[in-house]
């Protein structure tokens, strides 16, 4: 399994519960600097994480024998 695959699905259940457990449902969020500052703390790390991820992922080529892959191109002669 490609290590993106955790780290970009945590960061989109942190942007669905930001938007709608908490944006969504108070009209004053965030309510003050230290909630703010923990919001964004949490937001960066998670996308740095994603983005780590991707890159290690593609580097080592994790996850290039399993998933969503067809088999090998074969080619066609005319």
């Amino acid at each position: 399994m490609n290590p993106f695959w955790i780290g970009g699905a945590a960061l989109f259940i942190w942007a669905l519960v930001l938007a709608f457990a908490l944006g969504l449902r108070s009209e004053g969020f965030p309510r003050d600097d230290r909630q703010m500052r923990g919001v964004i703390v949490v937001s960066v790390t998670l996308t740095i994480v994603a983005i780590a991820c991707a890159v290690i992922g593609g580097i080592t080529g994790a996850g290039e024998s399993k998933g969503l892959r067809h088999g090998p191109e074969v080619a066609k002669h005319s």
